[in-house]
């Protein structure tokens, strides 16, 4: 604050300073006369006659400014003289409130000066109504005060940014007037908002020189009215109280009248049955006016207290719109905290609302059979058998009369107390919803705004000196009770506490030994069952019990002791003590021969690796727990809460190079141990353990040190409620393998009993078998199969206990709708509005394109986990499916966003048209394969797997992606093939409806071969392999004639595409070595030369084949 007034200061000098050494300002100021409103309305009425175009629009414009201007100069010409007669008057008005305020405070004192006794009922109520009036205006005039009191606070910041922005519009303005082609009617547009900003130059410089005596004038004039409207509610609550007196004296004069009346009423025994119900009624009138009495008591309270609400209200909303992100609005918001109230609400009234009107319909319908006595009486002497004489008739009706007279009294008594009851509900109701409005508000703005001064060099040079307050705060706090009536029964409660923990203590051994016949019955068929393992975790709990209640004992005794007020450190205490058992409990079950390394099979080196990392996290989690200890245990609050800053950064800091890496090292040699590597909790710890305390550092250090206290404390509730679920998920999780293994050894008992059953009958089995690979597998399908329904719950009731943790924070995220980044006009049915867009509509919009993001990038795999693993599909069906679903996730994902930015589809179809419009000429050729892609996919004349041929290119299809698709080629290549292609050319699918090929291989055998050994051999070469298919069976046919060769052919089928070429191999080998084996020549064309002799016309062959076979 002394900062932020310096520079206001430093400011106002400076314009002043501007001001005097600019003459022309000061010509503009004295000598040049403004146009008046008159001049310039008949100035607008000649432009309007001009004829249209933008020089009529513009000199509309500027002249209808000017007329705005001068409209903006008398509201700011008479606030200034309103400001210059409050201030004229202040000192006066000061004494005066504070002699009214002395005035009052008397009279509140001296409480009894006034006597209502005297007055009647009809005066009494009409004095209520008229100080319930003067309440109403005294409560307005209370918000108006504590409005401008409010806005004393951040006078100066107001001040400050209207004078920098005058500023800089003075030489925005001075700059155009220096242009001499200025037209006229804008030069007086500006001349006239120099004049408007002068007037609010001078009113801010007066703000700021008389800020402190304005300060004290809405002070004395909010006290004052306080102090009225409590002298009011004290008048109003007199006057009540007298009322509520005299209707109760009404009410027991009548009960007296009733009494004597039976006293002196005749002898008839059901007369005098009459009359007491009569006195009955009576008592009970009594009671229901004085329970109309408190309610109004009641009434009247609560109603003080939503007035006293709703004022506060408006202050909150007023101070933080004012004093935004500044350090003054953190401490308004603690103090704010602090006078909330708490626990008002009357219970009940709901069940007593309906109460009265079930008696107030009872009562009417009594009282209304009472209107005709005479048949009233009749109808009783006939019940009665009994005949009335003259004086009896007379005295029933007298009686009945006075009945009816009561029952009239209670209905009314009861009407009152309905009105009542349900005023007050209502009035509960409003004040539980504004309470929680406020509560959010005050919430909200507190975790948002600074609430300490960041850490710099001021902090440090500041430093030694708070933190000696701060530590003689502390040691105040110090000191013996000066109370010790209680002693006694707090010696006998820590004696109790001390005796259970003893007797804990002395059942330790058997409690050890009950727990190691648990542990040897783990993992043993015959005696292990689903709840071994929780009474081992209640006896380890109860093992720890006895330390945490000696703990206990000893906290309350030290702050009965040694602390001024007990009561403080008795929470501590008990918290404190929680956490005590909680990480001592959790650390028993890491021991060498515990839970985790016996029952959930963990290794001894990993048991002892996590308990060394959980007792430095215990460390750092005491450490933190205990920050705000600090300042509640001073009168400085956050604000100064040095040692608690210091704390908190020592303990994130030891997080951050202690705890963090040895945790990281422990989860890897886990997981090394498991052999479960990446998984995904694991990472988002490593990561959070080694990104949040640096977040938490830095929040600190900025001066966010009371949103890093509240993100502190539910990420350590967090972690608690994290390790007890991870504690139930181990239990549920061995309770289920527990199960299935018992459930299939009593299988393999049944299967023993009655194979042995079968022998003994005379089956010829020589030996038992036991097919215990095929048990194995069922266990393990069962066992996933429950496991799975069981993640169910498990993953579903963490995430219900996160948002338990972390809901009181929802709120919080509130605050981002209120910062606007734009706005823009929608149409809706109620007509044209103005849409705000805030930062809370572009979180929302990435938090759903990063779940879009993630949902497509992981689509495949949670389509293969959740649906593709359990159902049979056809070839390139997943595939179509994952595709078509990332396209629709992309389309309403993106949708979403830009919805949530006020971007629908009505605003944005036009331009899906256009750009269709104009992109479908310009790109038309990767728009056909686009629609040719969606097409393949929706037909399906190819798939992912399929082996085509497509302009003299086979291979499988790869990719089926929006404008290609991907083939791999037999030489591993990927050849990219437009979508268009294969909608409008010729395919070959090799396995579209039908798998099955066939083979041709050709074989030409020597003129002299055995041709039915020929055919013999060819099939048997086709028999003899597996995926030749026997249906369509193996065909051997010889087709002709060759010129050296009788030509075969071989044909078969095979199952799949990828078969035919090793088929076609394994085949061309076979038949070679079986026609080899059995001397069959493969015959081949045979070209034979011979050499004429021109002289005598003999032909000698070339090569003598006779001749070289007598060689060889």
């Amino acid at each position: 604050m002394k900062t932020s007034r310096f520079f206001t200061a430093l400011l106002a000098t400076a314009l002043i300073g501007w001001a005097t050494v600019h003459p022309a300002l000061a010509i503009n100021k004295s000598n040049i006369l403004l146009p008046t409103e008159q001049e310039l309305t008949a100035d607008l009425a000649d432009v309007q006659k001009m004829a249209d175009g933008d020089t009529k629009t513009a000199l509309i414009n500027e002249l209808q400014t000017s007329l705005d201007l001068l409209q903006l100069i008398q509201t700011q010409q008479k606030n200034n003289e309103d400001l210059h007669d409050v201030l004229a008057h202040a000192d006066s008005e000061i004494k005066k409130n504070n002699a009214d305020l002395l005035a009052f405070k008397k009279q509140l004192e001296q409480s009894k000066s006034v006597d209502y006794q005297a007055q009647n009922l009809a005066d009494l109520q009409a004095a209520l109504s008229k100080l319930s009036a003067q309440q109403q205006e005294t409560q307005t005039a209370l918000s108006k005060a504590n409005t401008q009191l409010a806005g004393q606070s951040s006078v100066s910041e107001r001040a400050q940014t209207s004078l920098t922005e005058n500023l800089k519009r003075t030489q925005e303005i001075n700059q155009q007037l220096a242009d001499s082609n200025l037209t006229k009617t804008l030069r007086q547009k500006n001349q006239i908002e120099l004049q408007l900003i002068d007037l609010k130059n001078a009113y801010n410089q007066d703000l700021l020189k008389n800020s402190d005596q304005l300060t004290l004038l809405y002070q004395s004039r909010y006290d004052l009215l306080n102090a009225r409207l409590q002298v009011l509610q004290q008048q109003i609550v007199a006057i009540q109280e007298v009322i509520n007196q005299k209707n109760l004296a009404q009410t027991q004069n009548q009960v007296e009248q009733v009494q004597q009346q039976q006293l002196n009423s005749a002898k008839n025994s059901y007369i005098q049955k009459e009359l007491a119900r009569n006195a009955d009624l009576s008592q009970y009138l009594l009671q229901q006016t004085e329970k109309t009495n408190i309610l109004t008591q009641d009434d009247l309270r609560m109603r003080n207290v939503l007035e006293s609400l709703t004022q506060t209200q408006h202050t909150i909303d007023e101070q933080i719109s004012a004093l935004q992100g500044t350090l003054v609005l953190s401490r308004i918001i603690q103090q704010q905290k602090q006078k909330l109230p708490t626990n008002l609400n009357i219970q009940g009234l709901s069940k007593q609302i309906a109460d009265l009107r079930v008696q107030i319909f009872d009562i009417t319908q009594k009282r209304n059979e009472l209107y005709d006595l005479d048949a009233y009486i009749l109808k009783v002497e006939s019940d009665e058998g009994e005949k009335f004489s003259n004086t009896e008739k007379i005295q029933l009706t007298n009686l009945l009369t006075e009945r009816r007279k009561v029952l009239s009294d209670l209905i009314k008594s009861l009407n009152s107390q309905l009105n009542l009851a349900i005023s007050l509900e209502l009035t509960q109701q409003q004040i539980t919803q504004i309470s929680d409005q406020v509560q959010a508000k005050l919430d909200q703005q507190s975790f948002w705004v600074k609430s300490n001064n960041p850490i710099n060099l001021d902090w440090f040079s500041e430093l030694p000196h708070i933190f000696v307050a701060q530590v003689d705060g502390i040691v105040k706090k110090i000191g013996f009770p000066t109370n010790y009536s209680n002693l006694p029964y707090l010696l006998m409660y820590f004696f109790a506490l001390f005796v259970v923990g003893g007797a804990i203590f002395r059942f330790k051994e058997r409690i050890k030994q009950r727990l190691a016949k648990i542990n040897s019955e783990i993992n043993r068929l015959k005696y292990d069952n689903q709840w071994n393992t929780p009474l081992a975790i209640l006896l380890t709990a109860f093992l720890t019990l006895s330390g945490t209640l000696w703990f206990l004992a000893i906290c309350q005794m030290i702050g009965f002791f040694f602390v001024k007020n007990p009561t403080e450190f008795w929470d501590w205490s008990f918290s404190m003590a929680g956490y005590w058992w909680f990480f001592t409990f959790w650390l028993s079950l890491f021991r060498p021969n515990g839970i985790f390394v016996r029952h959930f099979e963990f290794s001894q080196q990993s048991a002892v690796r996590f308990q060394s990392v959980i007792k430095r996290i215990v460390v750092a989690v005491v450490l933190l727990l205990n920050t705000s200890v600090f300042s509640n245990a001073t009168d400085y609050g956050l604000a100064n809460d040095v040692i608690g800053q210091v704390n908190t950064i020592v303990s994130l800091l030891f997080c951050i190079i202690i705890i963090a890496p040895r945790f990281k090292n422990v989860l890897r040699s886990y997981e090394d141990e498991k052999k479960n590597h990446n998984h995904i909790i694991v990472k988002i710890v490593q990561f959070s353990l080694q990104i949040i305390p640096v977040g938490l550092v830095i929040l600190v250090a900025l001066g966010y040190y009371y949103t890093a206290l509240n993100l502190i404390q539910h990420l350590i509730n967090s972690y608690i409620a994290w390790c007890v679920w991870w504690l139930i998920r181990q239990v549920i999780y061995r309770g289920i393998t527990v199960s299935s293994r018992r459930l299939a050894h009593r299988r393999l008992e049944e299967k023993r009993h009655q194979k042995r059953a079968s022998i003994n009958e005379g089956a010829t089995s020589d030996e038992l078998v036991l097919n215990e690979k095929e048990e194995g597998l069922a266990l393990n399908e069962v066992r996933s199969q429950l496991l799975r329904f069981a993640d169910l719950f498990i993953w579903t009731a963490l995430f219900g206990i996160f948002y338990y943790v972390w809901s009181d924070l929802v709120t919080v995220a509130s605050y981002f709708r209120e910062v606007t980044l734009w706005q823009q006009t929608t149409t809706t049915e109620a007509g044209t509005v103005m849409e705000s867009i805030t930062l809370f509509n572009l979180l929302v919009a990435l938090v759903i394109v990063g779940i879009t993001y993630v949902l497509v990038r992981n689509i495949s795999g949670i389509l293969e986990v959740l649906i593709f693993s359990r159902v049979k599909l056809s070839q390139g069906t997943p595939y179509t499916i994952t595709t078509l679903l990332t396209y629709v996730l992309v389309a309403v994902g993106g949708a979403w966003a830009f919805a949530t930015l006020g971007m629908s589809w009505s605003k944005l179809q036009w331009l899906f048209a256009a750009l269709s419009v104009g992109l479908g000429f310009g790109m038309q050729e990767i728009f056909a394969n686009f629609v040719s892609g969606i097409i393949l996919l929706f037909e399906r004349p190819i798939r992912v797997g399929d082996t085509v041929t497509i302009n003299g290119v086979t291979g499988t299809v790869a990719k089926i992606r929006i404008r290609a698709i991907t083939m791999i080629d037999p030489d591993r290549k990927e050849v990219i093939v437009p979508n268009k292609s294969f909608v409008t050319g010729q395919v070959t699918n090799w396995s579209l409806s039908n798998t099955i090929t066939r083979l041709v291989i050709s074989v030409g055998v020597s003129y002299n071969s055995d041709l039915e050994l020929v055919k013999r051999l060819l099939l048997q070469a086709a028999y003899e392999l597996p995926s030749v298919l026997k249906e369509p069976e193996p065909r051997a046919l010889f087709l002709n004639f060759g010129a050296s060769t009788l030509d075969h052919e071989l044909r078969v089928y095979v199952g799949q595409v990828s078969d035919r070429n090793d088929t076609l191999d394994l085949l061309n080998r076979r038949v070679n070595q079986l026609f080899k084996e059995n001397n069959i020549d493969i015959a081949f064309n045979q070209l034979d030369i011979f050499i004429k002799n021109n002289d005598t016309g003999e032909e000698i062959p070339f090569i003598n084949m006779e001749k070289l076979t007598k060689t060889n």
